[in-house]
């Protein structure tokens, strides 16, 4: 950030929020920006859905990255939430704790919210401001029909276990960017100096990650359990599991990798990625065999790409509640390493 300013909490939400375009109308959103609090109209037969992040500068993104990036990424991430749930988003709410209130940055900033906002016809309707170490806390309020909410308690066995998109690019995002990675070591490029193609792919990846909202919605009576993959594979898959009191068994032949993934990593280190590297904020969910062909043509109609990677199992006594198969069908064992901010070497 450069100079602070003279500006007030009020003049910074006034010039930089409520002007900028982002606390646009909509349909649900009764009061919006300028009084102690936003009033939202629930529709007959909808349920809301809450969800908040907070993202903490050189934690969840460099604090010297461009502001509209970090915006953008603020948002999706929370989008990603509520298209694990299945439900459209309503509107959002803000707050920021900031080093300074300067001018450039925050023009830039509010400016990387209004593509993504737009997109899903979700407004910000309020928020506060402090000073201090810069963070971001941004809740997302969605609807979706009462009692039809996609939870991570579904899950039966026999159900089919699917992922949206390519899998590890987000954790290999961190080496290609030199954010660092919890991965350790042995985690590593192909090559210390990656092509440009690759470097712009995952600063994609990255800094706009795709929240699959649209497949949530248009696909969310067909799944049985949902969640988006935030910390890795691995440990968000274990919370349907825990959650549904079954156990899953793993292709990973079968995991989707992009093709800049597989130009940049080898076949361990890509595996690692996906399962254990995290921010890749694509969905995991489950699906009965039965309704397997009518979620792909949904996704295939939504030109939302979608990989049956397993299948749910019973229980019987794995610690983790996962084993892994390859393509000789026998059975693999890869060490637990899920990213999690007060223990970053192993997962539960």
């Amino acid at each position: 950030m450069q100079k602070p300013s003279s500006q007030s909490e009020f003049e910074i939400i006034r010039r930089y929020f409520s002007r900028s375009g982002l606390a646009f109308e909509r349909n649900g959103v009764a009061l919006g920006i300028g009084d102690d609090a936003a009033l939202l109209d629930l529709p007959e037969g909808k349920s809301l859905a809450m969800s908040m992040d907070v993202l903490v500068s050189d934690v969840h993104f460099p604090a010297s990255a461009d502001p509209r990036l970090i915006a953008h990424r603020a948002l999706a991430v929370n989008l990603s939430d509520l298209a694990a749930m299945g439900a459209e988003p309503l509107c959002f709410t803000l707050g920021l704790v900031l080093p300074s209130s300067d001018e450039a940055w925050l023009r830039e900033f509010s400016e990387g919210f209004l593509p993504l906002a737009e997109q899903y016809n979700c407004p910000l309707i309020g928020g506060d401001i402090s000073r201090g170490p810069l963070s971001i806390s941004i809740q997302v309020q969605g609807l979706c029909d009462k009692s039809k909410a996609v939870l991570r308690s579904g899950a039966s066995v026999g159900d089919k276990i699917y992922t949206s998109g390519t899998l590890g690019d987000g954790g290999i995002a961190l080496l290609i960017l030199d954010l660092g990675s919890h991965l350790g070591d042995t985690f590593k490029l192909n090559e210390a100096k990656p092509s440009a193609a690759c470097q712009q792919f995952f600063e994609e990846a990255y800094y706009k990650p795709k929240p699959r909202v649209e497949l949530g919605i248009a696909a969310g009576k067909l799944m049985t359990s949902c969640i988006d993959i935030s910390d890795g594979l691995y440990g968000d898959l274990n919370h349907i599991l825990n959650a549904s009191g079954v156990a899953a068994q793993l292709n990973l032949a079968k995991l989707p990798f992009s093709a800049s993934a597989r130009s940049c990593v080898d076949d361990d280190n890509r595996i690692q990625a996906a399962l254990y590297g995290g921010d890749d904020y694509e969905l995991c969910f489950t699906v009965p065999a039965d309704k397997c062909a009518e979620l792909e043509q949904v996704a295939g109609q939504l030109d939302i790409s979608v990989t049956c990677i397993g299948e749910i199992v019973a229980k019987s006594g794995m610690s983790n509640g996962i084993s892994y198969i390859g393509d000789n069908a026998l059975i693999e064992k890869v060490e637990p390493l899920s990213f999690q901010h007060f223990n970053s070497t192993a997962a539960d």
